[in-house]
């Protein structure tokens, strides 16, 4: 899991008592959690009261960028399907060496990560994922518009799986219409490998 050195800054922040104290570092936990927890839900449960912005009064643009922080990181280990303990051990290596903050962020991580798996499924932008193709070949001699139309159809059906979801998509093509469509995916597919290979 990779961290921008801003969110890395913000974290350490976060787990600094010099720059962020305890009664504020409690409340910025429960404002995290108590976001992350309602996504998806109604809106008006995410207002605060006064008194949980009290503490953030001293020192607001860390307070603030040490919140952003937490919420993105928690965003990042969601991405990536991170555990509890999992995202124990990134932060340990990466940003947070000595702290005894990190369990409380590790548990406020726990309890939110449902509900972001929950966001994720739903908000994803990811194709549905081919795995099986099926193709038969019929010769049309002539159709209800057509007398005579004397060429190749290709009947294809692709297999796909979208979130666990099984779905087919089907279409015929000419011969002509197949190559176009084999051309355009090898071409997509030397793209891919040259972009791969520049990273």
């Amino acid at each position: 899991m990779n961290i921008s050195t801003e969110i890395e800054l913000g974290l350490k922040r976060l787990c600094n008592p010099a720059l962020i104290n305890d009664k504020c570092f409690e409340t910025l936990i429960q404002k995290a959690e108590k976001i992350l927890g309602t996504l998806l839900g109604d809106t008006s449960e995410q207002t605060f009261d006064d008194e949980s912005t009290v503490c953030i009064t001293s020192k607001q643009d860390i307070a603030k960028e040490a919140y952003a922080s937490l919420i993105t990181l928690f965003t990042i280990a969601n991405r990536h399907c991170l555990d509890g303990k999992s995202l124990n051990q990134n932060l340990q290596t990466i940003v947070l060496a000595n702290t005894d903050r990190l369990p409380e962020i590790i548990k406020t991580y726990e309890s939110v990560r449902p509900r972001l798996l929950e966001v994720s499924k739903i908000t994803t932008t990811s194709l549905a994922n081919v795995v099986d193709v099926e193709c038969r070949l019929d010769y049309c001699v002539q159709s209800s518009v057509f007398d005579d139309v004397s060429e190749f159809l290709y009947k294809v059906r692709l297999k796909t799986i979208d979130n666990g979801t099984i779905k087919f998509i089907d279409f015929v093509c000419n011969t002509q219409e197949l190559q176009e469509l084999v051309f355009k995916l090898k071409d997509a597919v030397r793209h891919l490998e040259k972009i791969a290979s520049a990273s």
